[in-house]
């Protein structure tokens, strides 16, 4: 019997909830510990997989190429970990195996899953701005170092946690939403976004998310993520052409741009200071300034070169094999750690799946190219500046996917959608259009 829950299948809605359920652990702070949340967690991720098994083009029946290699990086990691323990333990390993789990839905919604794509969307930021709220709250009131507290597993960071307060891993997820953000706010009829009664909640929760998250992205004082948000900001905004003296010119002011501002920010605020002061606003100015301070002392090269260089010259020794103990690494760059640990093979496969869906939609022509540009330098800068963490992946796999088909960029190319009706496109017009629709899941398609 099919049975149905309004109008969806059974299945369908089984595989919603499991999912749903993950989206919710990831980034909700307060199920970060507690057994009875992470064995909920392992029961969806079976489900979600038995469902995937019956499901029509299933991901793990018909592999793409990043299936396979993420299988194959889960197996040769855990091998590798099996036989060659250290410090680090196999726990290491669970945030980017559930990251790249991940990977597995996203490839799945890539086949002609849009409506489970723009559920999920829209899930994330039902729950992003509650935790950034309840995050900033806890800079205003406990410690404007709150966030790094929660980075260091101790009985605090627990505590912190469990009054809905996120760490840094929470913090940069949402520095991953924000190209889609500003571009769905700022660039809204370049993006498709539609103009009904429904649309008025969808965008005044994205310009909520926007704004919550630009919030808590200067307020935790992490200068990778201020500098990246920044560049997301100044692509959305100013690369508008694929052409490439246009997109060059762009590109280069775009970063004159973020190198200006991270110079005269801290001079301004200064002389606002001085404007607020006998105010209200004067306290609040002063604790930005202290939270730009603070960044641009974590992301000072003092610690961060020495720790890179360990990985490069460790992978220089060691190429093909690398030295597949973590313990030696630098453990603070996710992918050349990876080259140092397992060589240039594993490392290449490792920044391939990272990189293989932000370099896909910069060379469709349908994604706006701020957005891809944009998508491309926050997906693939922070992971060669810092370590990985598995709401990452649902950023980077699912969250993107969804905000694309928002946008109404089909997720499948090889699926052709049903005709017009009739008078809203001639015949030959909708033909010409489906002649053009062949990239998204293969990997074809022009470049820009």
């Amino acid at each position: 019997m099919d049975l149905r829950f309004w109008r969806w299948p059974l299945a369908r809605l089984l595989r919603r909830a499991s999912v749903g359920y993950l989206v919710v652990w990831v980034l909700s702070p307060p199920l970060a510990y507690g057994q009875q949340w992470r064995v909920a967690a392992i029961l969806a991720t079976g489900l979600w997989l038995l469902l995937e098994l019956r499901a029509s083009r299933s991901v793990l029946l018909r592999p793409s190429w990043p299936v396979l290699g993420a299988f194959g990086f889960v197996f040769y990691t855990a091998g590798v970990e099996w036989a060659v323990p250290d410090s680090a333990g196999i726990t290491y390993h669970f945030q980017v195996w559930i990251m790249l789990f991940f990977l597995l839905v996203g490839e799945s919604l890539a086949r002609g899953r849009d409506d489970d794509a723009r559920f999920y969307f829209w899930l994330v930021l039902l729950v992003l701005p509650v935790w950034s709220l309840a995050t900033l709250r806890g800079i205003e009131t406990i410690s404007q170092d709150v966030a790094r507290t929660i980075s260091r597993s101790s009985a605090e960071a627990r505590e912190l946690s469990e009054r809905g307060i996120g760490g840094y891993g929470f913090v940069y997820a949402v520095l991953l939403s924000l190209p889609f953000l500003y571009q769905m706010v700022l660039r809204a009829r370049a993006s498709g976004i539609g103009r009904g009664w429904w649309w008025r909640a969808g965008k005044a929760l994205l310009a909520l998310n926007a704004l919550v998250g630009s919030l808590l992205v200067i307020r935790a004082g992490y200068s990778i993520a201020l500098v990246l948000a920044g560049s997301a900001l100044a692509l959305v905004l100013l690369a508008r052409s694929r052409r490439p003296l246009p997109l060059a010119m762009s590109v280069c002011l775009s970063a004159l741009l973020v190198l200006a501002g991270t110079s005269l920010v801290q001079p301004a605020l200064e002389r606002l200071q001085d404007v607020a002061t006998g105010t209200e606003y004067a306290s609040k100015v002063r604790d930005v300034r202290s939270s730009l301070a603070r960044g641009e002392g974590t992301g000072t090269v003092e610690g961060r070169t020495e720790r890179y260089g360990r990985s490069l010259q460790l992978t220089m020794e060691h190429p093909v094999g690398g030295t597949l103990a973590f313990d030696p690494v630098g453990k603070h760059s996710a992918i050349l750690d990876r080259f140092a640990q397992y060589g240039v093979l594993l490392g290449g496969l490792f920044l391939g799946l990272l990189a293989y869906l932000p370099w896909r939609a910069l060379r469709d022509r349908r994604v706006p190219v701020g957005l891809a540009l944009a998508f491309l330098v926050v997906g693939l800068g922070f992971p060669f500046l810092d370590t990985i963490f598995m709401a990452w992946g649902l950023l980077l796999f699912v969250f993107s996917r969804g905000a694309l088909a928002v946008m109404g960029v089909p997720l499948d190319r090889r699926r052709p959608s049903a005709p017009p009706s009739a008078g809203a496109r001639t015949a030959s017009a909708w033909l010409a259009a489906q002649a053009r629709d062949a990239h998204w899941t293969t990997g074809g398609g022009s470049r820009g």
